[in-house]
């Protein structure tokens, strides 16, 4: 048996411990972020079988360039970082740190082998890892390309509702028309250029064609969540809005936004504290509707928060009603501005302050139309330069 043969079986031998070192350095690594979003089960996924093949191919049992191979070559890995949005520079990174766990672990008994035997196994090593990698660009890419026809046919479908939109918002036409122009000029450009590059090159897992599609997904879906926004503000107003009522875990809620807004809390370099009590805090509600209420306040106090702390909390307050506060160390509210806040297409602006924060002001609108179908109230608190304090206060049923 050749020396190369060895090492893959010993490699095969250790699917299990590879694959859990493998995630674990994904997890670890700084420059892979959207794995910090993920469950250990959702990174691993399809691993264990592309370690199989990858071994396998080391070995010389397949040759992962035939047309004809009915082994996974890694396209169900591109394809399923593509649905977890990574980007191409995460996904490199991941076979970087694939090549590092697989020397180490060879280490042993690539020091007792011969300088030839050294170099034609790590040779081998690395055109396979290469090989497999090219494959998930590929499928990676072929994602990328279906995501972006999906968000044409989208586009297609919501203009009727946008057509709609503006007859019944027609005193915000020109602040619509606004904010729509920046990301769909951004679409056009970057769509022209990508196709004018395909017909001089084509279809290539190339980088820069990748960050083309990239920035057309990314602008567009900013059109679809403006116009789906301000959709929702229209039903509210209609009394369109027909709401759900279930049992609801208030503390297992706040720890899934808390999740799912983590990356953006860590992007900013702020700190989230949250806590609820009693643990668990049951309640009749609109699961929905009272998750937008906490997702739509934490997410504008990031909005408006340079550095420091955004403090959660939920608590009940007497046998029928419960409070959510959230709180942050951001620009804060005049008090001339208080009413104003929850109006649509409103932002806190400050004199002293060049750069607008992103948003087109919809989320406070949401959050007061919400609080009010669920029968509440909200208060506010806020102090310039110093923070802002949001309360509301619901009924447990």
């Amino acid at each position: 048996m050749s020396n190369k043969k060895a090492l893959a079986y010993k490699l095969l031998d250790n699917i299990e411990p590879i694959t859990d070192n493998w995630i674990e350095a994904i997890k670890q690594d700084k420059l892979i972020k959207s794995s910090r979003k993920l469950t250990f089960t959702s990174i691993k996924d399809h691993l264990p079988e592309l370690l199989t093949v990858i071994f396998r191919a080391f070995a010389g049992e397949i040759n992962i360039k035939l047309d004809n191979c009915d082994q996974d070559r890694g396209e169900s890995h591109g394809f399923s970082r593509a649905i977890q949005n990574f980007d191409t520079e995460e996904i490199a990174r991941e076979y970087y740190l694939l090549k590092e766990i697989l020397l180490h672990r060879l280490q042993e008994d690539l020091l007792v082998s011969s300088p030839q035997e050294i170099i034609e196994a790590i040779a081998t090593l690395n055109q396979v890892i290469d090989e497999v990698m090219a494959n998930s660009f590929k499928s990676y890419t072929q994602r990328r390309l279906n995501q972006l026809e999906n968000l044409h046919t989208q586009l297609l479908l919501t203009n009727q509702e946008l057509t709609r939109l503006i007859e019944d918002h027609r005193d915000n036409l020109s602040y619509l028309t606004h904010e729509i122009k920046n990301p769909l000029t951004s679409i056009i450009g970057y769509s022209d250029l990508f196709l004018r590059q395909q017909q001089i090159k084509p279809l290539a897992s190339t980088i820069d064609n990748l960050g083309h599609i990239e920035q057309v997904l990314t602008q567009g879906r900013k059109i679809l969540r403006l116009v789906n926004d301000t959709l929702e503000i229209s039903s509210y107003s209609k009394g369109k809005i027909k709401l759900t009522s279930q049992s609801v875990d208030v503390c297992q809620l706040l720890d899934s936004v808390a999740i799912s807004l983590k990356s953006a809390i860590e992007a900013k370099g702020l700190q989230l504290i949250a806590s609820c009590t009693p643990e668990p805090l049951k309640i009749q509600t609109d699961s929905l509707r009272l998750q937008q209420i906490i997702s739509n306040l934490v997410s504008n106090a990031i909005r408006y928060t340079a550095t420091g702390t955004i403090k959660v909390l939920c608590q009940q307050i007497s046998s029928d009603r419960f409070k959510i506060v959230v709180s942050d160390t951001g620009i804060g509210i005049s008090q001339a501005d208080y009413q104003r806040i929850f109006e649509p297409y409103f932002r806190v602006t400050q004199p002293d302050r060049c750069v607008v924060p992103e948003g087109v002001g919809l989320g406070l609108a949401i959050v007061s139309q919400l609080v009010k179908l669920l029968g509440g109230e909200i208060q506010l608190e806020s102090e310039i330069n110093v923070g802002s304090t949001f309360v509301i206060i619901l009924p447990i049923t």
